[in-house]
């Protein structure tokens, strides 16, 4: 049998910036991968179809579930989203179902919110999915799920449902700092592995352990290469050093951190790594888990909910 005899489905994950599309099989193997550039970045409204088809045109007419940034308002259709505590059941309860101009059934995955007059509230879209394969894994799963990146999350999970979690906007701020305020004449614009570098491990220490004030610490960037004439490279490990690990202190400081809570960082490998280094320095034992394979996982376990693939989802 070729691939495309033993297609049931197409698994998409949708960002901002790109767009990854995944064939499966009944059994959730993938079959086939493709990826372009057309995130909802930059497809422009009314257009999502032609270029999701545009991608698949070589694979057979075959139901598909998205995940991402596709739900949200600027992607192809809003998806509301799912108030926390929320179990797989219900993220699969919210999921929007449609047909394509060409009849092709599509789901699109809701994304989370809290509702919280403590702290105005917040939201996830994408990374829902992660935390339902995290879910779905033998024995489920229970504690601090953080996923680094852009907008950082850190998700509270137990009891077979994401209970509460907070965005820290870390990744962001990093290449605000990096590339547009005036440190970037104090730093390199390389990144490199900056996780390694002593510099790094400092200015974790700086936030976690000898608690600087962060905006103190973030203009101390400046002053080592004054003063000091600190390297540009050094400097920018140093900087993320400070902001990853006010991150950390931040987490603490709002309770996310207890002592004996198992600690999981979801995403790509190097950002993985410079989290755990993070984590170690300030005294805590994390694990690591593929971000690529938690989205698969959600995704097949969303699209059995939905009946998208034979079976259940446990």
């Amino acid at each position: 049998m070729t691939s495309n005899d033993q297609a049931a489905l197409i698994a998409v994950d949708w960002g901002t910036s790109r767009l990854r599309a995944m064939l499966l099989s009944a059994g959730g193997a993938v079959l086939a991968e493709a990826g372009s550039d057309d995130g909802i970045g930059k497809v422009a409204a009314g257009t999502h179809e032609a270029a999701f088809e545009r991608l698949v045109a070589e694979w057979p007419a075959v139901p598909a579930i998205m995940a991402g940034m596709i739900g949200s308002r600027q992607g192809w259709r809003e998806a509301p989203y799912v108030a926390c505590p929320a179990t797989p059941a219900a993220i699969a309860a919210g999921i929007l179902r449609f047909e394509t101009a060409k009849g092709r059934p599509v789901a699109i995955v809701p994304g989370v919110m809290v509702r919280s007059p403590d702290r105005d509230g917040d939201v996830i879209r994408g990374e829902e999915t992660q935390m339902v394969g995290l879910l779905e894994r033998p024995g489920g799963y229970r504690g601090l799920a953080i996923l680094p990146g852009t907008h950082s999350k850190w998700a509270t999970i137990g009891e077979g449902a994401i209970a509460d979690f907070q965005t820290f906007l870390t990744g962001e701020l990093f290449h605000l700092l990096a590339h547009q305020s005036f440190l970037r004449h104090s730093v390199t614009g390389e990144d490199g592995d900056l996780a390694t570098s002593p510099d790094f491990a400092l200015g974790v220490r700086r936030m976690v352990v000898e608690g600087l004030p962060f905006l103190a610490a973030v203009f101390s960037v400046r002053a080592r290469y004054l003063l000091d004439d600190v390297d540009l490279h050094a400097n920018r490990a140093y900087l993320s050093g400070i902001v990853i690990g006010g991150e950390i202190a931040a987490a603490r400081s709002a309770g996310r951190l207890q002592d004996g809570t198992a600690i999981g960082i979801v995403g790509a490998r190097s950002l993985a790594r410079a989290y755990h280094r993070a984590f170690e320095v300030a005294g805590f034992a994390t694990g690591t888990l593929d971000g690529g394979e938690m989205v698969l996982a959600g995704l097949v376990s969303l699209a059995r909910g939905i009946g998208f693939l034979p079976g259940e989802s446990r």
